[in-house]
């Protein structure tokens, strides 16, 4: 536990010293100093030794995992001052509208099809007593975070892995989580519904062998009994999922799922599609005995999709279906758009490839160590991936895909390193030379790869915060711009890197004049802006970062532009360091 807390006071200090405004190109690990990396792999160490102990410790366990979630997910909910991500201001406006007025905002936003989640916001602010969801938005991500580390370990301890496997992939688990679906939204809550309903499923239904030898009843080829049992292993003649509660606590266990998957129907788009393929996947390999609770959990997704979205899908229908089976226009818009700006943008996206690469690298390995009695791993991972063939959900349903498969490629990575269902660490006898090093080598390689995988997802995570991220006098110019808006006045932005949308929603007309142009250039913004002129224009420290590091703009470019605007028809209304608000008032 020495390591722990000089891992803790450490992460203290490098958080303490960090400059927010000093962030670089690579965004977060910028202002990072020598004593968060030092920090982190004295982490790393104490963790791989708590790990190959010959007796497991498994709340010194918690302890390194917790300071994982500390390092990979609060470092930047402590340097930052404000919350991240204009989709985390924007969600606490949903909540904020559903609060007022007690219903959603029929036809503004897709999202609000889907309000299971925003209700629960506003019941939540309205539990604390707090006029808004505001003060919850900087650290939800480690909180949300935590939460999921509970499901986590009884997926791991019920996966058919040994529990030091089981350990080591809750570590990967969040050392390679490098996709940033954590922050203030329905799709945090949801994958935590996804995780809570896949682990009950495996902690009820365990495999138990029964005495039944279809092959050999139905006469089958040698060689095919061969293949299967080296594809499906033993699974196949006599392992089948069997309850292991009662009868009544299996009743209310059912009752509590119907329940989560309505509250996941109608508060997200996406989750419940892919718990229906995990539960698919359980029910293959015979993980899941009966499929009643995969078609609820259908027929509740499709019955929201069909009543209670109508708004959504009514004219429509070509944003759900229109890219059913065009796998390589999903894929490019996933990967191929991404991979553009500048040297710094295009590094982080490269390293996020390979991180992800790596990782399902090593799963591979360990689906050849690894010598399950099913192989319900391998589904749960390959499941999410028949997402891609159906979804129309943008640029990231390929994230999204891969943060659905990642507590099973994470065990499958594990297996790749700990193989057995049973480790001795420390083995009696010593026959060679690799086995008398067996644990100075199984502590290298567990310590190494955590490391590489934290540091690398430290880099990618933080990646975009240089234009992602908001300072004070940001979001004190957006709260100027909210206290002298009036009715029919229009607030216009660079682009969408601002921390708009937490008020008015609804009432406010808005401008971006990145998307006026497919793609966007300083000269056709100019354009846009003087032909539109909206009243209000907001200029900040995140916008030209963006224009910097994503489109490739030249260093200054947003100067020029305030000079632009000023020579035709505004005025700077109020400045501060970091963001500028200025006014159209031509002839002032």
């Amino acid at each position: 536990m020495i390591l722990a807390g000089l891992g803790l006071v450490l992460w203290i200090v490098s958080v303490s010293n960090a400059n927010f405004l000093a962030m670089g190109p690579l965004g977060l690990v910028t202002v990072l100093g020598w004593a968060y990396f030092s920090g982190l792999a004295l982490v790393v160490i104490g963790f791989a030794m708590e790990l190959m102990r010959t007796q497991l410790r498994e709340r010194r366990l918690i302890v390194f995992v917790l300071l994982f979630i500390l390092y990979i997910f609060a470092t930047a909910c402590a340097v930052e001052p404000t919350a991240a991500l204009t989709d985390s201001w924007l969600h606490a406006g949903f909540v904020q509208y559903i609060y007022v007025h007690g219903h959603v905002l029929n036809g503004f936003d897709s999202r609000f099809s889907w309000p299971g989640g925003f209700s629960l916001g506003a019941v939540l602010a309205s539990f604390a007593g707090q006029p808004n969801v505001i003060g919850f938005l900087r650290w939800f991500p480690p909180v949300i975070e935590v939460l999921y580390l509970a499901p986590m370990l009884v997926i791991t301890r019920f996966s058919g892995v040994n529990r030091r496997a089981g350990w080591f992939a809750v570590a990967l688990f969040y050392v390679t989580n490098w996709i940033y679906q954590d922050y203030f939204s329905p799709q945090a809550l949801n994958y935590l519904f996804f995780l809570v309903v896949l682990a009950a499923v495996l902690a009820r239904l365990q495999p138990k062998w029964r005495a039944r030898t279809w092959s050999a009843r139905l006469r089958v080829p040698a060689w095919v009994s061969a293949w299967r049992v080296k594809l499906f292993g033993d699974h196949s003649d006599g392992y089948e999922a069997v309850p292991v509660w009662g009868s009544q606590s299996t009743l209310a266990l059912l009752a509590l799922l119907v329940l989560i998957c309505l509250a996941s129907a109608m508060s997200h788009q996406l989750t419940p599609y892919a718990l229906c393929l995990a539960l698919g996947a359980c029910l293959v390999t015979r993980r899941l005995s009966r499929p009643e609770l995969g078609a609820v959990a259908g027929l509740l997704a499709i019955g929201w999709l069909s009543l209670g979205a109508s708004n959504f899908w009514f004219g429509h229908l070509t944003s759900i279906f229109g890219s059913v089976g065009k796998i390589s226009t999903t894929i490019g818009s996933n990967v191929t758009s991404r991979v553009t700006g500048s040297a710094g943008h295009l590094f982080v996206v490269e390293l996020r490839i390979l991180l992800t690469a790596g990782l399902y690298l090593l799963a591979g390995v360990g689906v050849l160590r690894r010598r399950p009695n099913t192989r319900t791993l391998e589904a749960l991972a390959a499941a999410p991936f028949l997402l891609l063939a159906a979804q129309n959900y943008g640029g990231e349903g390929l994230l999204r895909v891969v943060l659905f498969g990642l507590p099973f490629t994470s065990l499958l990575a594990a297996s790749a390193i700990i193989p057995n269902t049973t480790v001795r660490v420390r083995p009696r006898r010593r026959l060679g030379w690799f086995t008398r090093h067996s644990y100075p080598i199984m502590l290298s390689t567990v310590a190494i790869v955590v490391f590489g995988f934290s540091l690398a997802t430290s880099i990618v995570r933080g990646g975009n915060d240089a234009y992602e991220s908001f300072s004070i006098d940001e979001l004190s110019a957006v709260n100027y711009t909210y206290a002298h808006l009036r009715p029919s006045q229009v607030v216009g932005t660079i682009s969408s890197y601002v921390p708009f949308g937490s008020h008015g929603l609804g009432s406010i007309k808005f401008f971006d004049a990145a998307s006026e142009a497919s793609s966007p250039t300083v000269h056709l913004m100019q354009r846009a802006l003087a032909k539109s002129h909206p009243t209000w224009l907001i200029l900040s420290k995140s916008q030209e970062a963006w224009g910097e590091i994503v489109m490739g703009f030249p260093p200054g470019w947003e100067a020029g532009l305030e000079s632009f605007l000023v020579n035709h028809g505004y005025q700077i209304s109020a400045g501060w360091a970091t963001a500028t608000v200025l006014r159209y008032a031509p002839g002032a």
